[in-house]
């Protein structure tokens, strides 16, 4: 028993380095290597999870081995982008000005329903309304819609809302944040003295926001019933 738990932590803690080397992408935004690689490691990790008899070590190594592979990869793929055609898709155009590729359609094997449904997600309900539409490499549907059908902006209407800039959580779980304090150009020593102003107890909040401004906002704990 103890040697299945020795064996399930350090499988666990070799992950864990991999895939935090390997980065945080999703897995609909994961290259085709990243996600050979990822499939092949997760295989090889239960091997000796789920058969004490095979050597942890003729895990461990393939799977480090498969990490020092997609490092190098990602490093050529960067250096020379032409050679990333060859391991990953391109962007394909399925509305070019409003007008449907039929063509596109059939190679990327998307059926018109399929096609309907993307759209009316995006608040549109006919392809007329569609200027251009791009399946992108991570599979996402771009769908980019007729002046005439786009919402307006603030620009368009004469506005100019003011800039109140990104909230940070600053305060949760009775932890003070330092990491979102720095974003925001302050410190706990500030953030004390804000919550002292607003007469508020830091031990009776779920968490505090703020932003570069000042301005703060919070949530009260739940009453416990």
């Amino acid at each position: 028993m103890l040697t299945i738990l020795f064996r399930t932590v350090a499988v666990y803690a070799t992950l864990i380095v991999i895939m935090r080397i390997m980065g945080k992408r999703q897995i609909g935004e994961l290259e085709l290597t990243d996600l050979v690689t990822t499939l092949l490691v997760s295989e090889i990790a239960s091997l000796p999870v789920t058969n004490p008899e095979i050597p942890l070590l003729h895990a461990l190594v393939p799977m480090l081995i498969l990490l020092i592979l997609e490092v190098f990869s990602s490093v050529i793929l960067l250096f020379f982008p032409r050679l990333k055609n060859l391991v990953s898709a391109r962007p394909t155009v399925i509305i070019h000005n409003g007008r449907l590729c039929q063509s596109a359609l059939r190679q990327i094997r998307l059926s018109l329903d399929e096609l309907m449904s993307e759209v009316r997600q995006q608040g549109l309900t006919d392809l007329s309304q569609v200027e251009a539409a791009i399946l992108e490499k991570n599979g996402n549907l771009t769908v980019i819609p007729k002046p005439a059908y786009a919402p307006p902006t603030a620009k368009d209407l004469g506005v100019s809302p003011p800039d109140e800039g990104l909230m940070h959580i600053v305060y949760s779980n009775n932890t003070y944040s330092k990491s979102g304090l720095a974003l925001i150009g302050r410190d706990r020593a500030w953030l004390e003295r804000q919550l002292a102003h607003r007469s508020l107890d830091p031990r009776t909040l779920f968490c505090v926001t703020a932003n570069k401004k000042g301005t703060l906002y919070w949530i009260p704990k739940e009453k416990k019933k």
